[in-house]
């Protein structure tokens, strides 16, 4: 299953104007949000509205070194990622709040994710139980996200 069908044109648009957000970027290129956020995911850029790149990604990946297995330190894990991405849903781009903001694998472990900080993402509970073991590009979590907006 291809990982998304954005052009080489697209791609750049989206390297280019990632700070406009993702919700601006999908508007403009009329192709589904889900798409956007797979790409900047994969290449490891924000876009979200007025995001920048992820430089707390090297502080998460020396903190993993030294706290093995991740969930014994869940509480480091959980501030380097609202440090790093805000206190928004990835998915639905929902404000949380930081008790209700949850740890999620973009890729689902039993899927073959890893807990790699790249793999780490924040979301609502409710995004984060649709989701589930579902890949993030499968119609049924994105048709639940989609109904949600």
């Amino acid at each position: 299953m291809p990982r998304n069908n954005l052009t080489e044109k697209q791609k750049a648009f989206i390297r280019e104007n990632a700070i406009e957000g993702g919700n601006w970027l999908a508007e403009q290129l009329n192709v589904d949000r889900a798409a956007i956020y797979q790409y900047a995911t994969d290449i490891k850029i924000s876009v979200k509205k007025g995001g920048v790149g992820h430089p707390k990604d090297v502080d998460i990946r020396k903190m993993a070194k030294k706290c093995r297995p991740w969930p014994k330190n869940y509480r480091h894990y959980k501030k380097l990622l609202v440090e790093r991405d805000g206190l928004r849903c990835h998915y639905c781009d929902v404000v949380m709040t930081y008790k209700d903001a949850q740890i999620d694998h973009i890729v689902a472990k039993a899927r073959g994710g890893t807990d790699a900080p790249s793999n780490l993402v924040l979301a609502c509970a409710t995004c984060n139980h649709v989701k589930s073991t579902l890949c993030y590009t499968c119609p049924e979590f994105r048709d639940t996200i989609a109904k949600r907006s």
